[in-house]
């Protein structure tokens, strides 16, 4: 599992360094969607590059996510907000995993 989820941030992290800063290859309509959640062109590439809809990219972004850790989190099979409610807790993406695992959830922090 580990090795999985670090195969998965190494490859974000190459779609960013290969993200374009242009809107080519996007229709119309995704460059709407992606301007609407405040993502510039380069921005976009990478999370799209990522494998992010505009939707999941904005969901993990305003938990406070990057697309490096979004892509560590999700790769695990963490929506955003779980995310978010284990790292609040102090866990990290592999003690999560491990707590999960075991049934365990961590304490909602409102």
């Amino acid at each position: 599992m580990k090795k999985l989820g670090l195969v998965m941030v190494i490859l974000a992290l190459s779609a960013c360094a290969s993200a374009p800063a242009t809107w080519k290859g996007m229709s119309e309509r995704d460059i709407a969607a992606w301007k609407e959640i405040g993502f510039n062109a380069e921005q976009a590439q990478a999370w799209k590059g990522g494998g992010f809809t505009p939707e999941q990219s904005e969901s993990w972004s305003k938990q406070g996510f990057n697309l490096s850790s979004a892509t560590s989190w999700k790769g695990q099979s963490f929506d955003a907000e779980e995310a978010k409610n284990w790292k609040t807790g102090g866990f990290d993406v592999d003690s999560a995993v491990e707590s999960r695992d075991k049934g365990l959830t961590p304490v909602k922090v409102e």
